[in-house]
């Protein structure tokens, strides 16, 4: 990939490693990790590396290999595996309750079945299919032949979901999480058995998983007689690396990739640019289904008027998180008049426009208009050159306005051909 890429970096496998955009290695010697190369992704999601600030520092040194670098940490090892084992021990062995072992098939679920296998325990494994898994996870699913649990049918697939609720999952609304992850999970077991689920969750994954300690319980269970254990919650990335080689367990095909996480692809908001342009990669097809979704909701849902953005820009690095800029530039206000065949000068009306009775949202600040029926309605009965506009609560309080009223009244506008609308 990285030759197709123009990237013509001379490492090799075995020896370097490849974490947050930086090659390192190892120096044999003092066993210090040298920072030599970084890549960069750039917003049209090509790539491209430099050498290191640091590299002058390391550049004729002697790196470890893989191999030496497991057998310097052989008692390290050894000591995380023997207490990962006997907490999974204490709370596993002649337990009365039935033990679920979760397993996403990253390394992380890999490395905690591996050891609950190596304790002794009495376990089934699941695999959550999310309907966003990449077909290398489900099919190492199937070939670690674990069982598999489903989204409530209520939520049908993920982009069936969104179709329906008229949504896209961002980082301000992590909302896929709960309905294909944690619902599917309570919904898969009775409410009423004792469960003791085993999960791969690491303090140094997040600041939020930072203080968890080694029995944790999700406060959506509702008082469900279950408890979770965190085996390897200790453990470092470099640990769970170093074990995997050691002891030769299964890897995920998506790892190999260049990918640090194997979950639900393409869609999730938490991933960034380095993911964005191994999926164009790696997944075209996938990639190109969930651009053409984002372009789509944009346009929809009038996205212009919320984001401050252009299409492409939505598409291509803003859709999941928060507004994209304070004020539109001139090229948003532009593609808005264009897509909604509006003169430039009423199109600019439409943006940053706040209830002039001094309404506002739930976060106790001043409340923008984001709707474009909203704004219409206001330049219909107050003329198109206002330049103060009324929330469409004012507005029905105003006129004495029902719902029924009210979308009577933009149906016929629309009907009628009126732009603004």
């Amino acid at each position: 990939m990285w030759k197709d890429k123009g990237l013509e970096i001379p490492v090799q496998e075995g020896i370097y490693w490849l974490d947050n955009k930086i090659i390192k290695a190892f120096d044999v010697k003092d066993k210090t990790l040298c920072y030599l190369y970084k890549i960069k992704i750039n917003d049209d999601l090509s790539m491209s590396y430099s050498k290191h600030r640091d590299y002058k520092k390391h550049k004729d040194k002697t790196f470890e290999t893989w191999q030496e670098t497991i057998i310097r940490f052989n008692g390290h090892l050894n000591q995380l595996e023997s207490d990962s084992i006997n907490l999974l021990q204490h709370y596993g062995l002649n337990t009365d309750r039935t033990i679920v072992d979760t397993n996403s098939t990253g390394k992380d679920s890999m490395v905690k079945t591996y050891l609950a296998q190596k304790a002794g325990l009495n376990f089934k494994t699941y695999f959550n299919v999310t309907t966003l898994d990449v077909a290398e996870s489900n099919r190492m699913a199937k070939q670690q032949q674990f069982e598999f649990t489903f989204p409530e049918s209520k939520y049908g697939g993920f982009y069936q979901w969104i179709k329906r609720e008229n949504i896209i999952p961002s980082r301000l609304n992590r909302c896929c999480c709960k309905y294909f992850k944690e619902d599917a999970t309570i919904h898969s077991f009775d409410s009423n058995s004792k469960l003791l689920f085993l999960f791969g969750m690491r303090n140094d994954e997040s600041n939020a998983r930072s203080e968890y300690e080694d029995v944790w319980v999700n406060d959506k269970w509702n008082q469900r007689d279950w408890i979770g254990i965190l085996p390897i919650r200790k453990w470092t990335d470099l640990d769970i690396w170093l074990y995997i080689f050691r002891e030769n367990i299964p890897i995920n095909e998506k790892y190999k990739y260049g990918y640090d996480r194997v979950g639900c692809g393409i869609a999730c908001p938490n991933y960034t640019k380095t993911t964005w342009a191994l999926d164009q990669y790696w997944y075209p097809k996938l990639f190109n289904r969930w651009r053409n979704i984002l372009k789509e909701d944009f346009i929809k849902n009038n996205k212009w008027l919320i984001m401050n953005c252009t299409i492409e820009e939505y598409v291509s690095k803003a859709w999941n998180g928060g507004v994209y800029r304070v004020e539109p530039t001139a090229e948003v206000i532009q593609e808005y008049a264009t897509y909604n065949n509006l003169d430039i000068n009423i199109a600019m009306k439409y943006f940053n426009r706040y209830c002039t009775n001094g309404c506002l949202n739930k976060r106790h600040q001043p409340l923008k208009i984001k709707d474009k029926e909203t704004l219409g309605m206001n330049m219909k009965y107050f003329g198109r050159n206002i330049e103060k506009f009324k929330c469409k609560k004012c507005l029905m309080q105003e006129f004495k306005w029902t719902d029924e009223d009210w979308n009577k009244q933009i149906e016929d506008f629309k009907s009628q051909g009126c732009k603004l609308f």
